[in-house]
């Protein structure tokens, strides 16, 4: 029989009908990793309290059992759908939301906006913190590319891009959100999906298979010259297989996700009002807190996963040019961050966002005085206690976290 090699393998996943049934067959997602401890089953070792005339130990006996893995990826289009999907409790919406004179009869530009004669942008279903594509418009410029929304009325849409301006009432325009968008779900509405995860390595023709796991972390990195970097946490419920043969996969044909990795390069960071020129570092971590309880039974296994509050923490290092991230932390200023990672291609570019809409700084660190040639840089610290939901209403979502992604599917 020959050894395991170190790459010859691939992890596995498909959303189950439900808690309980182990998912089979077609229509899973080959997950693209690198790096990670995978899934492992821990159990609780139970020792016993009996006292021995020989100076020797009555061995124990085996308690609970857990089920959890890590897995370190990149971000890429199409590559994690249903994980964040899992992680933030919610649906994705319809693909392509397209508004056009149908519902704002013209529009006009400035150099930062996009102004209706009428109707409701609002109604017609954008907020603040969407991607948008306009196409149609007078100006080639301001076809094709990617749009933050940074601020919203009825007839007005703020952008953080700049626009070729023109005054004359256009009527063969079509202003789209792009993709899909991911909101965290409403209360009463929190779905509980469960997933079987599968490693299988090719050498062994076995695999490891997970049953009723729920996705529970999620972390994006980003730093210079490098790709923005994943890390995805499930925790289950002590359910696990060890399959060979003709059992083995478990999870035939997964689709393989061939988009490229982004790269920092690529990526647009939007901090507040203003994008970052001068970023060095960024991180994204939400959590879900799981708990999977032990209780007396036979077989060990957890009777349910259970998920907490989401929390949301961040962490940014920027090159030190003024003291206005000192006045926001003074102030207790409501700030946002808007990650648009793209692909290095002919326009329109697919892209992936993250819009955190509502936090405020929970520390401010410079970099010491030195001897040695380089910038000062500032830490901003965001913790999870001062990230929380977006209750504005109106133009903006009520969520933590928005993500939207550029393919419809």
């Amino acid at each position: 029989m020959p050894y395991s090699e170190n790459w010859n393998g691939y992890v596995a996943l498909k959303a189950q009908s439900g808690k309980g049934v182990q998912a089979s067959g077609a229509g899973g997602l080959l997950l693209p990793t690198s790096g990670g401890a995978g899934g492992l089953l821990t159990k609780q070792a139970v020792k016993s309290n009996i006292v021995r005339a020989d100076g020797q130990q009555l061995r124990g006996r085996h308690g609970s059992r857990r089920t959890a893995g890590t897995y370190t990826s990149e971000l890429g289009i199409g590559r994690a759908d249903p994980v964040w999907e899992a992680l933030m409790r919610g649906a994705w919406s319809a693909a392509n939301l397209a508004i056009t004179q149908t519902e704002m009869t013209s529009v006009t530009t400035t150099v930062s906006t996009i102004v209706a004669a009428a109707g409701s942008w609002i109604a017609a279903g954008l907020r603040v913190g969407d991607v948008i594509r306009a196409t149609g418009l007078p100006d080639a410029a301001n076809n094709s590319i990617n749009l933050h929304i940074v601020g919203l009325t009825a007839t007005v849409i703020t952008v953080a891009e700049t626009l070729v301006a023109n005054a004359a009432a256009d009527t063969g325009f079509s202003i789209v959100r792009v993709g899909r968008v991911l909101i965290n779900g409403a209360a009463g509405a929190l779905p509980r999906t469960y997933f079987t995860i599968e490693e299988y390595e090719f050498d062994l023709d076995s695999s490891e298979a997970f049953t009723d796991c729920r996705w529970s972390r999620g972390m994006i990195r980003m730093n210079a010259d490098g790709q923005l970097d994943t890390e995805f946490g499930w925790t289950g419920t002590g359910l696990v297989e060890a399959l060979t043969g003709a059992q083995a996969p478990l999870l035939t044909s997964p689709t393989e996700p061939v988009s490229l990795s982004l790269a920092a390069s690529e990526s647009v960071i939007r901090f507040g009002s203003s994008d970052v020129a001068d970023l060095t570092s960024f991180d994204f971590t939400l959590d879900l807190q799981p708990a999977a309880p032990s209780v007396v039974n036979k077989t060990g296994i957890a009777p349910d996963v259970f998920l907490g509050t989401m929390q949301v923490s961040m962490n940014m290092t920027v090159l030190r040019k003024d003291l206005q991230a000192l006045a926001d932390f003074n102030a207790e200023t409501q700030l946002s961050v808007h990650l648009l990672g793209q692909e290095n291609e002919a326009l329109p570019t697919d892209f992936f966002s993250l819009f955190v809409p509502n936090f405020t700084l929970g520390g401010v660190a410079k970099s010491a005085l030195t001897q040695t040639g380089g910038a000062r840089t500032v830490t901003l610290s965001i913790p999870a206690d001062l990230v929380g939901k977006d209750t504005r209403g109106g133009a903006f979502d009520p969520t933590t976290v928005k993500i939207q992604v550029s393919n419809a599917a």
